[in-house]
């Protein structure tokens, strides 16, 4: 449970505690369960403040706030306040494709926060000459396939061929 301190209709202390209690009337004795008495409580200012559920939404974070006035009742808010870039999970995220583009690899950059959710973001880092050799290639099971159906001939025109497209800089 939980209580407020109420001055002139208005929460002056939240969350307020036993131990404010005896801090506010320190020449006081009081019973431990004092403020989980209806009317030891009004006659001190203290109202009970009704606990609601802690929202959820992913890459936000839930901060409590002063309660406030429903009606009869004192009732707990939250705020969902969104996380920094740099805080936001993987499983928080909205996948985007990577995006494909020759002489370039896609890196993972820092997320963005679009109309309340945030998003996966791509940069694109541009290959060195031997990436774009190394991935023309293939691995070796791809390059000894290529030899035995075609002949080492048309795999050396193809490295050559390779090698002109992606020269050494």
């Amino acid at each position: 449970m939980s209580y407020a301190k109420i001055e002139s209709g208005a929460v002056s202390k939240y969350p307020y505690t036993f131990l404010d209690l005896k801090k506010d009337h320190p020449n006081v004795s009081f019973p431990k369960s004092v403020l989980e008495q209806d009317g030891s409580r009004s006659k001190l200012g203290v109202e009970l403040v009704v606990e609601t559920d802690i929202p959820s939404r992913k890459g936000y974070i839930p901060i409590e706030e002063e309660p406030s006035l429903s009606g009869t009742s004192w009732v707990q808010n939250w705020n969902l306040v969104p996380k920094k870039a740099q805080d936001v999970t993987e499983d928080e995220l909205e996948k985007v494709e990577a995006p494909v583009q020759e002489g370039y690899t896609a890196a993972t950059g820092i997320p963005e926060l679009v109309d309340g959710v945030w998003k996966q973001t791509w940069i694109m880092q541009e290959n060195t000459w031997l990436d774009n050799r190394l991935a023309a290639y293939g691995d070796h099971y791809h390059q000894i396939e290529f030899i035995t159906e075609n002949g080492l001939e048309a795999w050396q025109t193809k490295v050559s061929d390779i090698k002109a497209k992606y020269p050494k800089s």
